[in-house]
């Protein structure tokens, strides 16, 4: 019987090492098609010629230029280039890395003060949500965005909380490997470094500190660059395919973009037009999608057991979301402010991946990113109530 969060991470180690064996030696396993196929496939023909520009062997060559996006497969042809181009190898990789987020996880709710019960339930749906297992143990860059994500998370809460400069140096590192891996990941990570600096100048009025003129001066303009680069990066490196368009509006180019999607018919797709004219438009459009990419398929669209697998974690997913709710209105927000900003994250990349989704079967894969965080502020209300029963005892 496992009693530890420790334990528990081992247990999703063991069922994810099953899963890769059975993708790299009789596969494909569930979720090992499609992007996944083809990133190994790339990074094979990396692996024997590692010019960036071009892929093969022997006479025959492949272009492929790199670009962001496609930085993963570049980086494990590397790695296939040292051991043997193995899917295997590539998927027990994408285990390490899982296991790799799962202790900062831990570390996470450790610097938060959550109680062990907490952390032991945040840990067994963490390690053994099934949409999680199956994309964490083969070639695709999700668990790679998961260990990003907390690892990024866990550095603003290290300078926020300790005051730790250290930590800086990581969340930048951070930040630079997501937008490496994802447009919409490096608008996530810019968005964390302006947080940090606006959660640090409240902390600083707090103690009755302020920041001189002269902070002020080379923090604001550097705030504006950064959220104005983040924006241009997302718009060129996330919606500059399927026929976005590269010199229109953004609400044109998320149409542009969901309208290319269209085009790749899948059964588990939960729309088939999308109109977004305006600015408002899209600000009514955002809701909307967002709530069927968190809570898609609908019971009258499911059609197989994969529908139904991913209507139950659509079912957490709303009791989770509930919890949420609660934990919201049990405390003031003085108390709550890491908490919030760990909300907020969840809520920013959820909407991210939801601009660029219109089916379920991908949904499920970008749920995974953000899983921790959902967890995190999930189970805060029952984690700080305990933490005040015992202290009253």
């Amino acid at each position: 019987m496992i009693r530890t969060v420790t334990g528990l991470i081992w247990l999703g180690f063991y069922l994810r090492i099953c899963v890769a064996a059975w993708n790299g030696f009789i596969g494909p396993s569930i979720g090992a098609g499609g992007d996944a196929s083809t990133f190994h496939m790339v990074a094979v023909l990396h692996s024997y010629n590692l010019d960036i520009d071009k892929i093969g062997m022997d006479s025959t060559s492949i272009y492929y230029p790199l670009k962001i996006g496609w930085m993963y497969p570049y980086i494990l042809g590397v790695f296939y280039a040292f051991t043997t181009p193995s899917l295997f190898l590539g998927s027990f990789l994408s285990v390490v890395v899982w296991v790799a987020s799962a202790f900062i996880l831990v570390r996470i709710m450790q610097l938060l003060l959550f109680n062990k019960s907490s952390q032991f339930t945040i840990m067994l749906i963490y390690a053994l949500l099934p949409s999680s297992i199956v994309h964490t143990s083969v070639t695709l860059r999700e668990p790679y965005q998961l260990f990003l994500v907390n690892l990024s998370v866990y550095a603003v809460l290290k300078i926020y909380m300790n005051k730790s400069f250290f930590y800086w140096s990581v969340l930048l590192s951070a930040v630079i490997s997501m937008g490496v891996l994802h447009g919409a990941l490096f608008v996530f990570g810019v968005f964390l470094v302006v947080a940090t600096l606006l959660m640090l100048s409240l902390r600083y009025r707090q103690s009755g500190k302020h920041f001189s003129f002269i902070k002020l001066v080379i923090v604001l303009p550097l705030i504006v660059y950064v959220i104005s680069c983040g924006i241009s990066y997302f718009e060129v490196h996330s919606y500059g395919g399927y026929g976005a368009g590269t010199h229109m509006e953004f609400y044109d180019k998320v149409a542009g973009f969901q309208e290319g999607l269209m085009h790749l018919k899948a059964r588990s797709n939960y729309k088939s037009s999308v109109t977004i004219d305006s600015g408002i438009a899209l600000l009514y459009f955002i809701p909307v999608n967002l709530f069927q990419y968190l809570f898609e398929p609908m019971p009258w669209r499911i059609a197989n057991l994969f529908d139904v697998i991913v209507m139950l974690e659509n079912i957490l997913r709303v009791c989770l979301l509930w919890k949420v709710c609660i934990w919201l209105r049990s405390v003031s927000v003085q108390g709550k402010r890491q908490l919030l900003f760990v909300l907020i994250c969840y809520l920013l990349l959820e909407t991210m991946w939801s601009l660029g989704t219109i089916s379920w079967g991908n949904a499920v894969r970008h749920h995974i990113p953000s899983l921790g965080l959902m967890l995190i502020v999930a189970f805060a209300y029952s984690a700080t109530r305990s933490r005040k029963v015992e202290q009253i005892k």
